[in-house]
């Protein structure tokens, strides 16, 4: 029988004369999580813990034992720890799971190896080359894992390059600025994986689908409150624009896929804006005694509606 979502099922529940017990009976075999995927989860969440630490103890041995080991040692050892990682994750016969957590900490060491080399020959390179090479030597890897995890390291790396390279060799872009383009960079990535998910069906994580939206609605935020501070709207007029079309179409696909935290974290961005507005304008001691009391109005509204909400959609299925 082919695999049964709980769309499907919410659509069954409103075109058919099936009972409420037949109904919670498709939910719990289909739908609600069972303890051998709770198992599942604990394996890999203790499998992912464990390769961290791993990459965590082997940066500790080399910060501090740093100056006794010799410099061929601090390489070498990074490279070996590298082949094995590679290696084992094209020649061993394990799930393929295990295999792209052996490429992420693979990804991993190659900042390592790159960090390591720098300070053993003093290069005198700014942190962003630093960030860029990491990026650039793990794209391959990126694009053919195709592991979520990998993913958001490289999302990561991708934006701290941009943000040192602004603050270390161009200088020039205004903070204003840098938030517009780290919100266009952001958000289009956001967007086309709104989109996968959308007309290709594609599985993707609820976690790494908020996260990208947690990031582009605070990047949003930061970059539209400094534009109302610095009273500078004009060179945030872009960003207000793209933020403006980014909330719509996540709002509509909130709608769709019945998602309350697109919801909520646009509704907290937008109070946050308006506060910063009053701010601005008023600029007065006694503003902050109504801002505070609007916001525990406002919030409260706000989760009472997104409760409300959540039991509608609920109710529902």
């Amino acid at each position: 029988m082919e695999k049964i979502d709980r769309e499907d099922i919410a659509i069954t529940s409103k075109h058919s004369n099936r009972s409420r017990k037949q109904i919670e009976y498709l939910l719990e075999q289909y739908v609600y999580a069972k303890p051998k995927d709770w198992k599942k989860f604990l394996d890999l969440f203790l499998l992912v813990l464990g390769i961290g630490f791993v990459v965590s103890g082997i940066i500790f041995f080399f910060a501090f034992n740093w100056a006794e080991l010799n410099k061929f040692i601090k390489i070498g050892v990074i490279l070996l720890l590298l082949i094995i990682c590679i290696t084992c994750s094209f020649q061993l016969k394990i799930k393929e799971i295990y295999k792209k957590m052996l490429i992420t900490a693979a990804a991993m060491l190659v900042g390592v190896l790159f960090a390591v080399f720098g300070q053993i020959y003093q290069t005198g390179a700014n942190a962003y080359d630093f960030f860029l090479a990491w990026t650039i030597f793990i794209t391959i890897w990126v694009i053919t894992t195709h592991f979520y995890p990998l993913w958001l390291i490289y999302m990561v790396l991708i934006n701290t390059t941009i943000i040192l390279f602004n603050d270390q060799v161009q200088n020039n872009f205004h903070s204003i600025a840098l938030c517009t383009l780290l919100f266009f960079l952001n958000g289009i990535a956001c967007t086309a994986l709104l989109a996968l998910t959308k007309y290709y069906k594609t599985d993707i994580p609820l976690w790494f689908r908020n996260t990208l939206v947690l990031t582009v609605t605070s990047i949003a935020t930061v970059g539209i409150s400094l534009s109302i501070f610095d009273s500078k709207l004009q060179q945030g007029l872009l960003l207000i624009i793209g933020t403006l079309a980014f909330y719509a179409y996540c709002m509509k696909y909130a709608q769709i896929n019945k998602s309350t935290f697109f919801i909520g974290t646009i509704g907290f961005s937008l109070l946050i804006i308006f506060n910063s507005i009053l701010i601005h304008i008023f600029n007065e001691d006694f503003i902050f005694f109504f801002i505070s009391i609007f916001v525990i109005i406002t919030v409260t509204a706000l989760i009472k509606f997104l409760l409300n909400l959540q039991r509608k959609w609920t109710n529902e299925k």
